[in-house]
């Protein structure tokens, strides 16, 4: 029986898991955290994560787990909404299912079949491939034996700095960063998210499922943050000094957060994503940033390929070649909004706004909301899924 490792219990390390067991597979798990992961920010399933979805039999009950977000509105410094938008703000098509990513991560865990052994409040330390497998370490003690490892482990992965060497070779950073952290509802909407644009930054607060909180996302350009907790947080109260709006209450339940997530919008670009027995999958192998939302379509696409080419194994370059196009497509859709995250000036935010506020009222309204949305739903679909 196959003996794989799979290094990260997040969206596509429990994906992988699932089409492993259904190969027959012997599958072990490995996650940093002592469990899954709850909260994090709103994602997006479409396009050909769908039919992946679907294929899974998870489709329905993601759809019913969803952020029910029936509506996005624009608001101005003092709070008055110029603009209002159907459905949350990610989601390109009423088919597309837009969920916490936590909520997914817990799904598709549920959904993965017995058999499978879970190592939590683990990481591994160190690889040793040999021609007919790879020997682990791990930061617990001990060292095991597998046929095929997989960095399944986000965009810092311990298995792609082991493995394929260090972070700076691979990250390509897109100038903007954020932060995101689960808030009471203090603003007591229902159903619904908020965005505020301002130059150089843009804040989004959203209703998770049943309204009781709000997830908080502060968009704003500058470097790649700073590892340090109390630097990193510093550096956000300075990006978003003088911000309107609630933005100063919001900064304050930021440094109450117990789940408070900081990271780059940034891409990992590789010229491949296995070496040997040792592969990579998800935002540790080809992270297109969050400015898409097209992370989460893509882990679970690549999850169900690279289990398809482990199943066949043991040369995995057909995952390698099934997944170039598709990765590619993605990431250059990622460019535009990467440019223009938010305005960058006064005279630019005022404009953005107007346009905002006229926009429900234009009488080719949809076909301007059509062509905006394009690029981003062919990257979602730029992939034939094999039977």
């Amino acid at each position: 029986m196959t003996r794989v490792l799979i290094s990260g219990a997040s969206i596509a390390g429990n994906a992988l898991a699932y089409w492993l067991r259904r190969a027959g597979c012997e599958v072990v798990v490995v996650e940093r955290a002592p469990s899954v992961r709850d909260g994090g920010y709103a994602v997006d399933i479409r396009g050909v994560a769908l039919e992946v979805a679907d294929r899974m039999g998870i489709a329905e009950e993601a759809r019913r787990r969803g952020t029910d977000t029936l509506g996005t509105s624009f608001v101005d410094r003092s709070g008055r909404r110029i603009a209002t938008l159907p459905l949350g703000f990610g989601v390109l098509d009423p088919a597309d299912i837009e969920i916490m990513k936590g909520d997914l991560s817990r799904l598709l865990h549920e959904a993965v079949p017995p058999g499978v052994q879970w190592r939590f409040g683990d990481t591994v330390t160190a690889l040793r491939p040999r021609p007919d497998g790879v020997a682990v370490e791990f930061e617990h003690g001990g060292t095991d034996d597998f046929d095929f490892v997989v960095g399944a482990d986000g965009i810092f992965s311990r298995v792609r700095s082991l493995a394929f060497g260090p972070l700076e070779s691979y990250l390509h950073h897109l100038g903007s960063n954020a932060a995101i952290f689960t808030a009471p509802n203090e603003l007591g909407i229902e159903r619904w998210q908020l965005v505020h644009s301002a130059p150089g930054r843009v804040v989004s607060v959203k209703t998770d499922r049943g309204s009781r909180e709000v997830k908080v996302t502060l968009l704003y350009g500058g470097p790649v943050p700073p590892r340090d907790r109390e630097q990193r947080l510093r550096a956000i109260d300075a990006a978003f000094d003088g911000g309107g709006w609630v933005v100063p209450r919001l900064l304050e339940l930021m440094r109450a957060a117990a789940d408070l997530y900081v990271a780059p919008n940034a891409q990992i670009r590789m010229d491949g994503w296995t070496a040997g027995r040792v592969a990579l999958v998800g935002d540790a192998a080809y992270a297109p940033s969050s400015l898409t939302g097209q992370g989460t379509g893509m882990a679970l696409t690549g999850a169900y390929l690279l289990a398809r080419a482990i199943a066949d194994g043991p040369d995995l370059s057909s995952y390698d070649r099934a997944m170039r196009e598709f990765v590619e497509v993605n990431q250059r859709a990622a460019l535009r909004p990467a440019r223009g995250f938010a305005p960058k000036t006064e005279r630019a935010a005022r404009l953005q706004a107007l346009s905002i506020r006229m926009l429900p009222y234009m009488p080719w309204r949809d076909l301007i909301v059509a062509a905006m949305m394009k690029e981003a739903k062919r990257a979602a679909g730029a992939l034939a899924l094999p039977g």
